[in-house]
């Protein structure tokens, strides 16, 4: 996988973990909420419901009598009142009561209450019978307001009241409990419908004089909607504002965790090229980044390997770089003072002997001028051919050579080269005679006069040169073996550069020494290769050309 397709995950990743915090957020703090809203008691209104509702509250035995679920039960005792289940008849079929009454008492008994019609025979009742109502009733027995000490207790028990009001409406004495708001005669008479959103609860009777005797108490089960409403909304706020509050600072955390991540490597290879641009090529030392024990990046970094591996490479090929050029400067300065040197000898002489020819004091003779002549003549042949040389190798390099390719077959070639040679120590080329190759047969005469010439000139007179030519792997290979002492290891590294000091440094005059530089660039022209191997028994040198 690439670095680019890593990164792209590495993100994704972090995107989904970062969606999946925010929704799991989200869907605890909206749980939060409706599991606060589940948990407070729901109170419904009995006389709200409808017939179909209530039906599978109500069951019929096997013995043909009738029974409310519990969950029913419950719902009409905290809507304060009882059921029946009454037939066409009137007769209670079942009841919340602990005793089962006439519906004609029922009903003379209570003026609040709801009714159902379940199928053409059953009934369903609800009688509201608040604590109130049941005040009232022990207050006033026999048309007269009975209050004893017992009465009073059960009274102050619930916080009930007991006020007088007169034929207007208005309130003219406070029998008893706590002062309340005084209610208007439409409030005393009416009430709210909903008993829910009743605050508190009240009970009257007219009495004999006209005046009105009023009981009230707090009601109970006062759970007013709005109220409530209001609570789930603060809530909502809150926790909308909660959430926004998270979700500001953990995008802060979360941004700055990333940018931890994916920055403090970027600041590594940052600080890494800053290094190599001053040449120094060791790694910076980051624990914090690379793990002591392996010194590889740890796991979480890991994905950055290519790029520090990358680095590394770089880092590696400038400082074998920076090692070529200082080893080429130095060859280039042993070069050029060899290069010099070799110009300068044969100068000196060409100087010298015009001096002594043009000077007056001695009288030469014929002779000893055609020596000087010959001696000057060879000086300068050896300075052009030297010239040429250096100019040649530079022409190869730019490829400014062309080559006239023609079709040989390499062992006749060979062999005809070593009969025109005046070299007695070269044996008989042997090996396959059938290898046919693409070679321009006037530069490649030039390859083996340096190749083979080497041989000759740098072993003892007498030594042998052997020549072989096979192939392998399509490819055309021609050997020259020598028996000579071999060559020095620093010598064979730099065998084939021509800035490294192989020319002549001597008095004798063989040659420039740029022979097997300007060998290895016409091998090279023409697709080849060469190989040269050396040791105390003499020296092999293996060149290859391609079979076309």
């Amino acid at each position: 996988m690439r670095l680019s397709s890593k990164i792209s995950l590495r993100f994704l990743v972090y995107f989904v973990v970062f969606y999946a915090v925010l929704f799991l957020v989200t869907f605890g703090m909206f749980a939060y909420i409706i599991f606060d809203l589940l948990s407070k008691e729901a109170i419904s209104d009995i006389r709200a419901l409808e017939a179909f509702e209530i039906e599978s509250d109500i069951a019929k035995q096997p013995d043909g009598s009738y029974v409310f679920s519990e969950d029913f039960i419950k719902l009409a005792k905290q809507n304060s009142g009882h059921l029946y289940l009454v037939d066409q008849a009137g007769e209670v079929l079942a009841t919340t009561e602990q005793e089962i009454l006439s519906i004609e008492w029922v009903a003379i008994q209570k003026q609040d209450h709801a009714v159902w019609e379940l199928t053409d025979q059953l009934f369903l009742l609800f009688i509201e019978n608040q604590p109130v109502d049941l005040l009232l009733g022990k207050l006033y027995i026999n048309n007269k307001i009975q209050m004893n000490d017992e009465l009073k207790k059960e009274f102050s028990s619930v916080d009930a009241a007991v006020e007088i009001y007169n034929q207007d409406g208005i309130r003219e004495e406070i029998l008893y409990g706590d002062v309340y708001k005084a209610l208007s005669s439409m409030e005393i008479v009416t009430n709210s419908q909903d008993y829910f959103e009743r605050k508190e609860i009240t009970a009257f009777q007219t009495m004999e004089n006209g005046k009105v005797l009023v009981v009230r108490m707090p009601n109970t089960n006062y759970h007013p909607f709005e109220p409530a409403l209001i609570d789930t909304m603060k809530k909502l706020v809150f926790s909308i504002l909660a959430f926004h509050l998270f979700l500001f600072i953990f995008t802060i955390l979360f941004s700055i965790w990333i940018g931890y991540r994916f920055g403090r490597p970027l600041l590594y290879f940052l600080h890494r090229i800053e290094k190599l641009s001053v040449k120094d090529y060791d790694p910076p030392n980051d624990k914090r980044l690379r793990s002591p024990k392996s010194g590889r990046f740890k796991r979480k970094y890991r994905i950055y390997e290519e790029v520090d591996k990358s680095l590394a490479r770089l880092a590696n090929t400038l400082k074998s770089n920076e090692e070529k050029i200082i080893k080429t400067e130095k060859l280039r300065e042993d070069w050029i003072t060899g290069l010099s040197h070799d110009l300068k000898t044969p100068l000196s002489s060409i100087y010298g002997y015009s001096i002594m020819l043009s000077s007056n004091e001695y009288t030469w003779t014929p002779i000893e001028v055609q020596r000087f002549a010959k001696t000057m003549q060879e000086k300068s042949i050896y300075m052009n051919a030297l010239i040429e040389d250096l100019t040649y190798t530079y022409q190869l390099k730019n490829d400014a050579i062309q080559l006239n390719k023609e079709k040989l077959n390499l062992f006749d070639f060979l062999r005809s080269y070593v009969y025109a040679c005046d070299w007695n120590d070269i044996q008989e080329p042997i090996g396959n005679k059938d290898i046919t190759v693409y070679l321009d047969a006037k530069l490649f005469e030039r390859v083996l006069d340096n190749l083979v010439g080497n041989a000759v000139k740098h072993t003892p007179k007498g030594t042998k040169v052997h020549l072989e030519i096979y192939e392998k792997d399509s490819l055309a290979c021609l050997v020259i073996r020598d028996e000579g002492p071999g060559i020095p290891k620093v010598a064979l590294d730099n065998l084939f550069n021509r800035y490294y000091r192989g020319t002549n440094t001597t008095s004798e005059i063989s040659g420039t020494g740029l022979g097997l530089a300007i060998s290895k660039q016409l091998i090279e022209a023409h697709n080849g290769t060469i190989l040269v191997e050396s040791s105390k028994i003499g020296t092999l040198v293996t060149v290859t050309f391609p079979i076309e």
